[in-house]
Formats: C-alpha cells, structure tokens, sequence
C-alpha cells in the first residue's frame, strides 16, 4: 500500500516520473537482492520452494520489467499502456486462483486415491478427509460471532498505543510519549472493528474527525477554501459529519454490535487511505525538498530512501515468516510484493494521471537504468539457481545476492558522484 500511494502522489502531485521509476526498481532490488537472501539465510538448509508459484511470481515480474522499459523506450506512456498494467494485474490474479484451485484439486484427488482401509476404531478421532472438508465440522466459516469476540473485561477496552504499562525502558517510554498524539489521532479518525462502550463513543466521533483528514489528504489545503453556497465546503461536510455522529450515538447500544457495523468498517478503510494518501504525499514533497536543497537527484532519492522506506516491511514480514519455518511464503513475498507495487502503484498512478492530462513524459534515467540492468540481473540469476538446484536453493546463493546489491549500491552512488562532478 505504500508502494501504491507513494506512486500516485510522486506522479500527480508532483510529476516526477524518475522518482517514481527510482523507487520501483530500488525496492525490487532491495527485496529480490536484500530481503530474499535474508530469508535463505534465516533457513538451516536448503531453501524449497514450490515450483508452479515460484517460476509464475518470477516470470511474472521478469515480463513486467520487460513491459517497463518497452513503454519507456518511445520517452512517452499513452493511456493504454498504463491500462495494460492494471490488465496484467487482473490476469495475475486469475492466474494465480487458477492455479490454486488446481493444485488442491489434484492434492485432494492424491488422498482419496491412497485413502485408508475402511477398519476404523471407534476410539479414534479420524483426521479431516476429502469427503469432510467444507462440511460442517470443519469449515471455518461455521465459527459463530461470540466465538471470534474477547470476553467482556480481557482486551476489548486496552487501545493500542495507548496502554505502556507493559514498557519498562525509559528509551521506549520516551518512544511512546512521542508516539502518543499519531496514536490519538489514528483512533479519533479510524473507527475500531471491536465494539463496546468505548468503542461506540470513538465510532461516533470518527466522522466528524475523519472529514479534516479526507480534505487534506485528497485536496490539500486548497480545499478549505472551497464554498458550497454561503458556506465553506469543509463546514458543510463537518455538520454532515456531527450528523451522522448523532446517527451513530441513538441508533446503537453499548454493548450489541449495531447491524450497520459493516459501514463503520467502510468508514475506517477510507479513512486509513486517507491518512495512506496524506502521509505519502508529505513524504514525496519532503523528498523533493531535500533532493532540491542539496542537489541530488529524484532517481538516486527514489533507488534509496523511499525504496528503503517502502520496503522495511517486507524484511521485517518476510525474515519472520522464515524464522517460523514458513519459506515458501516468504520467498513468495519477495517476488509477489514488488509485483504488486509495480502494476497497481504504477498501473493506477499512471492511468489516473494520463487520463486527465494526456501522455506522461517516461524517461528513464541513468540510475533507473542501471537499477533496471541489476533487477534483470538478479531476477536471472535467481531462477537459473531454484530451477538447478530444483527449487532447493542453498544458502550460499544469499552471497551472491547481497553481493549484487552491493554492486548496485556502488554504481548508482558513483553516477551520483559523476553527475554532481
């Protein structure tokens, strides 16, 4: 979601197609040459993998790069090639549930075809068999509501962020008192998916706090200045919001979660795009801010800090899920996320932007191009690799990658060097 919204405010609000590219090509280099040599490292051996996803998430952004630098190559991106990113995307998706469904079937044909002889004891609890998965006893989605809900005094009244009782440090007391105003305003603006007391009188300010946050992110400040009449635009929508505050407090009870609950949780996603698009725009204006007062350029800003930025998560997701032993998902989101940074943040940004204002100017710069010749680079490597080992990659292979990234590191800091010289 950074990825996505980082792409959209660097494009429309600020126009900078080469931080846009530079933060792409750097967080797939960060995370095909950084994270996924963590994750083979975290395992005691050799990393397996399942083949069908892994030579599908690997192809599937080897073409995507290849796309990139076709559309680039004429210096301009027409509408429909930015729709074709979005296209790409869908087919993804259809892929990937196509070859889901496929592997479980043929999983589930594998079981029944070496089921056990029908001699059973009467004291033993058989395991989930073809026949019994989706019936009653093992569906997941048989699980009542009061099931799934904290009992009344456990966690339903703790706010997160707000309880540091549990932190000890004075250094992480201190991280908290600043953490303290962001935690605030996230609960006033973003409604809670619990309810209760307290949730109810949150959910009833979350309206009228949310609507600040909603201009700002999407209008700036330009859009308090916007009339409806005799009455500002943000005046009128606060009113709108304390009505619905209003709504909120008679139309619900404390303690029974009111049936339009499902709305207040539209409400908090909205909200959190809100804040998503509000912090990505700060960010990307302090980035051209910097790269401007110091000289530097928008691409080596994009390969470095905002790809480091965008990209911290998926070490920190991915290492953890290979700690728990779970490989195969975490060499999945070393392919999957970059892919879906570059169609969706790259497919929606362009789109929305070429749609109002005609073709965007895409050149690329040396930095992306060297970024884009490294990320080919690792991407080869890594399937030669899998597909020798067959999909056991060993350890080793995690040296080459960092020190493919070293080298990419390299590069780009002495084109930096040169461009400033």
């Amino acid at each position: 979601m950074p990825d996505v919204m980082t792409a959209a405010s660097s494009i429309n609000k600020a126009g900078d197609f080469s931080l846009t590219m530079g933060a792409f090509f750097g967080a797939a280099n960060f995370i095909v040459s950084l994270v996924l040599p963590c994750v083979l490292l975290c395992s005691s051996g050799p990393t397996i993998v399942e083949p069908v996803a892994f030579i599908r998430d690997s192809v599937s952004l080897a073409l995507v790069l290849c796309y990139m630098i076709f559309v680039t190559w004429d210096r301009f991106i027409t509408q429909w090639e930015s729709i074709v990113f979005l296209i790409f995307y869908g087919l993804y998706v259809v892929v990937v549930m196509v070859s889901t469904h496929w592997r479980l079937r043929r999983s589930l044909q594998a079981r029944s075809d070496v089921r056990e002889p029908e001699v059973a004891l009467e004291t033993t609890e058989p395991s989930p068999s073809p026949e019994r998965i989706g019936s009653e006893s093992c569906s997941p989605f048989d699980l009542k509501e009061s099931d799934l809900e904290a009992a009344p005094g456990e966690e339903e009244d703790r706010f997160e962020g707000l309880d540091h009782r549990s932190v000890e440090s004075l250094f992480g007391q201190l991280l908290c008192i600043m953490e303290l105003p962001f935690t605030v305003l996230r609960h006033l603006t973003i409604p809670a998916a619990k309810w209760n007391r307290n949730r109810r009188l949150l959910a009833a300010v979350c309206p009228v706090c949310a609507i600040p946050v909603g201009l700002l992110a999407f209008g700036g400040w330009d859009a308090f200045h916007v009339t409806w009449g005799p009455l500002p635009e943000w005046l009128c929508l606060m009113l709108i919001g304390a009505s619905l505050a209003v709504i909120v407090v008679l139309g619900s009870a404390p303690d029974i979660r009111p049936c339009w609950h499902t709305l207040l949780l539209l409400v908090s996603m909205a909200s959190t795009m809100s804040w998503f698009n509000l912090l990505a725009n700060e960010c990307v204006a302090v980035l051209e801010t910097f790269g401007i007062q110091f000289g530097i350029s928008s691409s080596i800003l994009g390969i470095t800090v905002l790809a480091w930025g965008n990209s911290v998560g998926d070490l920190v997701a991915d290492t953890a899920l290979a700690r728990q032993g779970k490989p195969k998902m975490a060499v999945a989101g070393c392919f999957g996320s970059p892919l879906l940074s570059a169609l969706l943040g790259l497919g929606i940004a362009l789109t929305s932007y070429t749609t109002a204002n005609g073709p965007v100017e895409g050149h690329l710069s040396t930095h992306n191009k060297i970024a884009a010749g490294f990320l080919a680079l690792s991407l080869a490597s890594s399937i030669l690799t899998f597909v020798h080992f067959r999909f056991a990659c060993p350890r080793w292979y995690a040296y080459v990658l960092l020190a493919q990234y070293s080298a990419f590191m390299v590069a780009s800091g002495l084109v930096e060097g040169l461009h400033h010289s």
